[in-house]
């Protein structure tokens, strides 16, 4: 029964994981074309996305410590 509960927990935690991840590539994308200066996807456009998730998930990491 224990096992199960671990499989269980981990299957939780890393779809949870799974789909803050893939919000937050929305929402930055998104932003990106709000407010920055983006016609279309190109090299730019993702090597740019990159640099901001990487910010984002530094900054997510400052605020829950």
């Amino acid at each position: 029964m224990k096992e199960r509960n671990l499989i269980l927990n981990k299957k939780i935690i890393t779809e949870t994981v799974e789909t803050i991840i893939d919000s937050i590539y929305e929402k930055t994308e998104d932003y990106m074309f709000e407010y920055g200066n983006y016609e279309e996807t190109n090299d730019e456009f993702f090597e740019d996305r990159e640099e901001y998730m990487l910010e984002v998930i530094k900054e997510l990491n400052n605020r829950i410590k």
